[in-house]
């Protein structure tokens, strides 16, 4: 027999291996048993037993569900505790099972194993060998280990943490932030509602454990208090470099904040307002790059023509460098789709180095998307802009204000109507969004809206914005885009590189004039897409065989992208007929037959005009 003061274990004990629930010493556990192992300890140990010690037997955490439990022993914990079996109940629903009321005696670690069938037994030795603390309250915490454990079952993972800590001050470490919730729910209990006796009693033991656990042990306090949140949550508030109005109202509602009780529904909507506050780029920018023939060459190669777009950000960039102050100009891109008017604001953004967020107005109708909701209003968050700006970190981003010409209309408001006050340059370094409640410098931001046609931009919005028509681009232009940009960027999408696929400079236009029909190249764009992916189909073919049969060489171009097509060789080029078997037949015919239909027109009208002429004279004359 092992003995330490009044608790005496055998030196064997057999093991019961528990998947949920962990048993502390002086807590009371209910455990359910249906695995074959505990299953068997319980039968030939606990109740064929009769004397006390065969009552005594190990808990030790189990790694392994019960469910999936094998004829193999798993990985047994190191440490376990000690209990003696007061109560063994069992049923045979919903399948044979016993339920086990165990009361924990003492630690112990597990030296050897004696035996792994039909239960586990195994070689122990106690650990309940605590240091001794001489305190007024001595007497007092006698029950500690018994309320962690009692507090423990709960926390599973927590719980062994728990059970393996052999100081008492290592062991009051772990336990003390579950103390700490408890606590929390208790209070929150006690506010909502009426406690009886016992739950009253329940608080002040566990109110008594925290602050003895606190008084004597003063460096386990949990460095992420609530207390210390606040505290660094005003650092924050002083070190935004917020205007100073802002300031005022953050530091009123922080006072607001101390005073309130985190149970409070008020509570999470202020905390939430000062996180924002603090988020916000009020006084951090990034440095503009201001270099002309740098831009230049970065416009250059990121699109093709757009001369007077181009143009227009130079001289952004030449005015910025005379005078550093200038305020953001508000621009407005017109153009049918796909002429790259979003892409231009990106690369707008990169030739400047700031922050780009897009923001697509298309079928907005609320203007509270723009400026925002009342913090009054349950589920209140702010508008698109201030979003945006939490968004890029930095007060001079470039905005795109995507499709501003599809603008809606509701009775929640007018979004053109909000947009007024955004972009004015004489009314936007004073901005105020509903939810925050205070004005915000947006004469930093460079913004740049898009639209396909300004008939729907009410007057008044279109009045404070410089438009920039982008026509569309003409055949010549089309075939330079599309081999700049279009088909690398179609390869490497598709996974191809030039030595598998080549589009000749000869079949480009044969695309654009036949298979589409657009002022962008949205559709070119797509029709090369689907050509990688025939092509890539062959690719494939070819990868996954080892002899080619070079006697097919010369039909590729006519089966090239048939079902019974021989494999081809590599790069595989696309000229007329293949581009005729991959996109179908041309859908539009070629501008050729129309123009020499009216050249024809033209000179039958002049021969008629001639001819009524002479002879009209002829009959003047004679």
């Amino acid at each position: 027999m092992v003995s330490s003061g009044a608790i005496q274990i055998p030196s064997r004990l057999p093991l019961l291996l528990t998947h949920e629930g962990v048993l502390l010493p002086g807590s009371t556990v209910r455990f359910s048993v249906d695995s074959p192992r505990n299953m068997h300890l319980v039968r030939e140990r606990l109740l064929k037993g009769t004397s006390l010690k065969s009552t005594i037997i190990g808990v030790i955490p189990n790694t392994r569900d019960p469910e999936h439990d094998t004829d193999d022993l798993p990985t047994l914990h190191k440490i376990g505790t000690a209990g003696i079996a007061v109560q063994v109940v069992g049923s045979n629903w919903p399948k044979p099972h016993y339920t086990l009321l165990i009361t924990g005696l003492c630690r112990f670690s597990v030296s050897s194993l004696l035996k792994e069938r039909p239960f586990v037994l195994a070689e122990v030795k106690q650990l309940d060998q605590l240091e001794r603390y001489t305190t007024p309250q001595r007497d007092a915490t006698a029950t500690d280990d018994g309320e962690l454990g009692e507090l423990s079952e709960k926390f599973y993972q927590a719980a062994v943490q728990v059970l393996d800590a052999l100081s008492l001050e290592e062991r009051f470490k772990k336990a003390l932030p579950m103390l700490t919730r408890q606590i929390e729910g208790l209070k929150l209990l006690q506010k909502t509602r009426k406690m009886s006796p016992d739950n009253e009693k329940r608080v002040t033991d566990v109110q008594s454990l925290y602050a003895y656990t606190v008084i004597y042990f003063p460096n386990l306090e949990d460095e992420d208090d609530d207390g210390d949140d606040t505290a660094a949550l005003e650092r924050k508030v002083h070190g935004a470099n917020m205007p100073e109005a802002a300031l005022k109202i953050c530091l009123k509602e922080l006072k607001r904040l101390k005073k309130m009780p985190q149970s409070m529904p008020e509570y999470a909507l202020t905390r939430n307002y000062l996180d924002l506050m603090v988020e916000l780029p009020w006084s951090k920018s990034t440095k503009d790059c201001l270099d002309i023939r740098a831009a230049r060459t970065l416009l250059d190669n990121d699109h093709y023509a757009m001369d007077k777009l181009k143009r227009r950000v130079l001289e952004y960039l030449a005015v910025r460098q005379l005078k550093t102050s200038l305020k953001g100009p508000i621009l407005c891109f017109v153009g049918p789709p796909g002429v790259g008017k979003t892409s231009v604001g990106r690369s707008i953004a990169r030739t400047l180095g700031r922050e780009f967020h897009r923001i697509a107005l298309g079928g907005v109708c609320d203007q509270s998307d723009i400026r925002g909701h009342r913090r009054t209003y349950v589920g209140s968050m702010p508008g698109r802009i201030i979003n945006g700006l939490k968004t890029v970190g930095v007060n001079n981003p470039v905005f795109l204000l995507d499709e501003v010409d599809k603008l809606g209309k509701s009775l929640q408001g007018d979004p053109a109507a909000a947009l007024l006050e955004v972009l004015d340059p004489e009314q936007n370094h004073s901005f105020t969004d509903h939810y925050l409640n205070v004005a915000f410098d947006l004469s930093q931001v460079l913004f740049i809206a898009t639209a396909n046609t300004t008939a729907t931009i009410p007057p008044a919005l279109l009045d404070r914005m410089e438009v920039l028509e982008v026509p569309g681009y003409t055949q010549e232009e089309k075939v330079e885009i599309a081999h700049r940009h279009l088909i690398p960027n179609q390869l490497e999408q598709h996974g191809l590189t030039p030595q598998q696929l080549h589009i000749p400079q000869s079949t480009t236009p044969d695309i654009i004039s036949r298979y589409t029909r657009e002022a962008g190249v949205r559709s070119l764009e797509r029709k090369i897409g689907a050509i990688c992916r025939a092509v890539a189909v062959k690719v494939a073919e070819v990868n996954h065989t080892a002899v080619f049969d070079l006697a097919f060489s010369e039909c590729f171009a006519v089966c090239l992208f048939s079902d019974k097509a021989a494999p081809p060789e590599l790069p595989i080029v696309i000229d007329h007929i293949a581009l005729k078997d991959i996109l179908g037949p041309p859908v539009f015919e070629m501008e050729v037959s129309r123009e020499r239909e009216r050249a024809a027109c033209a000179v039958f009208i002049i021969h008629k005009v001639i001819t009524e002429t002479c002879r009209i004279y002829s009959h003047d004359h004679f």
